[in-house]
């Protein structure tokens, strides 16, 4: 097994990598969500498959190197959702971020009543979106943004 921050990678069955990472049990159940929404949201817009395991803290990632990168960085966007502000570093390696400017006055609009406006675009379309503060690659900075991060199309 390799040491990686917050975990480890290791072959899996079959010559499959698996990224283990050892989350708060605050973390768990951000990640399962209600009824396992979020977790199986980030499935399958990453395209990765993920076990959370409850009693040991542990959060079991398998798939193609690109499949669970991005259900890595997923997964650390909907914690540090949990504690404040996302921050959203864009250094294009993925090319799975759209990026939205919300005028402050639609942002009701665009969440819609107790976010149900983002989580039905997020069902229709295949993606994760939230509002975040954005750093491009240009080092400007866009606050109040929303992002949808999205599996990369061919």
């Amino acid at each position: 097994a390799q040491q990686v921050a917050g975990g480890t990678v290791h072959e899996g069955g079959m010559g499959e990598r698996v990224d283990t990472l050892n989350i708060s049990n605050d973390d768990a159940a951000f990640i399962l969500g209600k009824n396992g929404k979020t977790k199986e949201k980030i499935a399958r817009v990453s395209g990765a498959d993920l076990d959370l395991y409850e009693q040991s803290l542990t959060l079991e990632i398998r798939g193609s190197d690109s499949e669970r990168r991005r259900a890595k960085k997923y997964v650390e966007c909907v914690m540090a959702q949990r504690v404040g502000p996302v921050t959203i570093e864009d250094t294009g390696d993925d090319d799975d971020l759209t990026v939205i400017q919300v005028p402050t006055e639609a942002v009701g609009f665009v969440t819609g009543s107790n976010g149900n406006f983002l989580r039905q675009v997020e069902e229709e379309w295949g993606t994760l979106m939230f509002f975040a503060d954005f750093r491009g690659r240009d080092h400007g900075r866009q606050v109040g943004s929303v992002y949808a991060l999205h599996a990369a199309w061919a």
